[in-house]
């Protein structure tokens, strides 16, 4: 039967804000690495699909915040791989603190792909596999489609030229990049004052070294929350949507 993967860390300055609190940026790059990892473990990571032409695409995310570790704090994080979606593969993520007490909860929703058409393939034997797949939930439902609001207008707010330092192994820009521009392009007196509760992520098509990426906002509040979308544009294509929910 298949086993959650674990790992524990200790929260390093660069992790931490100015609050000294974990940064939701940090959350996700520990998310991409120990889900290859446990990837790897079970007989499907990067070397292993490598070897078929194939690789995994993160397709969608959906990550809560329901307490934040400070700096210095010992937190783990478990994940592990839930199976078949449709076309999609879930995996999910539980982020504890040194007494199991849940911090952050993650789903996410991901892809096989050709490395040489660039078109999705399938594997069943990920599908439902009880030496490889584990059917519990951090988060229930698979991360959903993001739809903008019908009745605020996009505002473009930046643009930013994809560099070097953006890019990652795939030779794309790296799924991480994409929410650090977006909570960039958020207005520091909403970052201050409201912690983020929620993060949806939809990676509608790769970006490449070189290419201008235009961000737009639109910006929903209510009583209780205020709700950032960004949207990056590509010769006006989009090619993701960021959800944050402060």
């Amino acid at each position: 039967m298949a086993e959650k993967y674990s790992q524990d860390y200790t929260i390093s300055c660069y992790e931490a804000d100015a609050n000294q609190l974990l940064k939701p940026t940090a959350m996700l790059d520990w998310m991409q690495e120990i889900a290859g990892r446990d990837a790897t473990r079970l007989g499907f990571g990067y070397d292993e699909l490598k070897h078929t032409q194939t690789a995994w695409v993160l397709s969608r995310t959906h990550v809560r915040f329901h307490q934040y570790p400070k700096w210095r704090d010992l937190v783990n994080l478990k994940t592990w791989h839930k199976g078949a979606f449709k076309v999609l593969y879930l995996r999910d993520f539980l982020l504890s603190d040194h007494t199991g007490n849940p911090l952050v909860s993650a789903t996410t929703s991901w892809l096989i792909i050709d490395m040489n058409t660039r078109r999705m393939v399938r594997n069943p034997e990920l599908a439902s596999s009880p030496e490889t797949c584990i059917f519990e939930h951090a988060i229930e439902q698979p991360a959903d489609k993001i739809v903008l609001p019908t009745d605020t207008e996009p505002t473009l707010i930046a643009s930013h030229k994809v560099v070097w330092s953006d890019i990652d192994t795939m030779a794309h820009v790296n799924n991480v990049k994409y929410v650090c521009w977006a909570l960039d392009a958020i207005e520091e007196t909403i970052l201050q004052e409201k912690p983020l509760k929620e993060i949806l992520v939809n990676y509608d098509s790769e970006v490449l070294l070189g290419e201008e990426v235009e961000l737009y906002r639109s910006i929903q509040s209510t009583e209780d929350s205020t709700i950032c979308y960004i949207q990056g544009k590509v010769a006006d294509k989009v090619k993701f949507i960021v959800k944050m929910i402060f």
